[in-house]
Parts: C-alpha cells; structure tokens; sequence
C-alpha cells in the first residue's frame, strides 16, 4: 500500500503515541496493515522516541523511583523490582530533577557487568540479522541491542569493560551506540595546565 506524505505523517504520529503508551511496533502495523519495520522507520524519522527494551513496560512510578534510588538501589536493581526498563528509571529520575550519576562511570564507582546481563545482551545481539558478520549492527534489532547495552553502560559498567565482557573487541561498544546515536555524553576532563600569569 502506498502512502501520501500526509497519511505518512499520520501513521508516525499516532504510531508515537502508541509506543510510548506500550506498543509493540508489530502491534502497531498490524492496525494500518504494514510491517513493523516500515512504522519503526516513519516514526522515528519524524518523532524522537526513547526505545524501551522487549517484553518491559515503558514507565515507572516516580516517586517509588526517586525512593529506591535513595535507598541505595541501582538502576538495574529498581528495574527488576518494578518490572520495567532501566530506560524508564532514567526517565523517571530525570523527571524528578535527577540524573542518575553514571554515564561514563569513574573507575571508583565502576561495577563488572553481571552474568544476567551478558545473556541478555549476547541474546540480544544474536537475534540480529547482521550478527556476527557486522562490526555494528543495524536496524530494529541492532537499536534494542544498543539501547540495552547503553542501559548496563548508565547503570555503572565502563564501555571497554562490557565490550570485552561480550567477547568483543574493546572499541565495540562505542562503535555500536555511535551507529545508533546513544554514546553518552563525555565528561570534562580536569585540566593539569597552569594557568598564565599576566
């Protein structure tokens, strides 16, 4: 079936609002009869979506988080707990004027990523249809997989560390949420250089 540009557009924006309430993007283009991948690609040409991980509910309690947090729970742990993704705790916690404090995790504050979320990410990966040909995987499946491996990145575990943990070479990682665009930001590094007297 052919779309118009405005029927297009359409699709997309109801096609947002049925992800982020919940939707599978299947369950999506089964209601305009087309393929989940074609409404992947007109949604998020047009919206920018947060991708949750399969089988996850896409929110979290904001309070309960915020609660958790302070506890001394990790990401992952509060995830569990709620039976959510650790994309919604972020979204949870960003909404409550807090960002959790582990992108690009400081050595003292770094974890080894556990043997839970390797099986998951190297299932993840192998249901890519690219895999294990690619260097970086691409599509649907290769953004779940980069949006899950970014989710351990956020949740304390350093790049190198879960690309090798992975089997991977130690740049991988990078190269995989660069294709995706979900590298985290750099931190400012501290600068040793004396400052110039006048």
């Amino acid at each position: 079936m052919k779309l118009s540009t405005e029927q297009r557009d359409d699709v997309a924006d109801d096609a947002a609002i049925r992800y982020r309430a919940g939707e599978s993007w299947a369950e999506i283009g089964a209601r305009y009869d087309l393929t989940p991948q074609y409404v992947y690609r007109l949604t998020t040409a047009r919206h920018d979506i947060t991708f949750r991980r399969w089988g996850r509910q896409p929110f979290a309690d904001v309070d309960e988080v915020v609660r958790r947090r302070e506890d001394g729970q990790t990401l992952e742990q509060i995830a569990e707990d709620l039976g959510c993704s650790r994309q919604a705790i972020r979204t949870a916690l960003e909404t409550a004027g807090r960002t959790p404090p582990t992108r690009y995790p400081r050595l003292a504050e770094s974890r080894t990523p556990t043997a839970d979320e390797i099986a998951e990410l190297r299932g993840l990966y192998e249901a890519c249809p690219q895999a294990p040909r690619a260097r970086a995987v691409r599509g649907e499946e290769g953004r779940v997989l980069a949006g899950a491996c970014r989710s351990v990145v956020d949740d304390g575990v350093p790049m190198q560390r879960l690309s090798v943990a992975l089997g991977r070479g130690a740049t991988w990682l990078h190269w995989l949420l660069s294709c995706h665009d979900l590298r985290p930001e750099l931190r400012k590094a501290r600068t040793t250089t004396r400052r110039t007297r006048s």
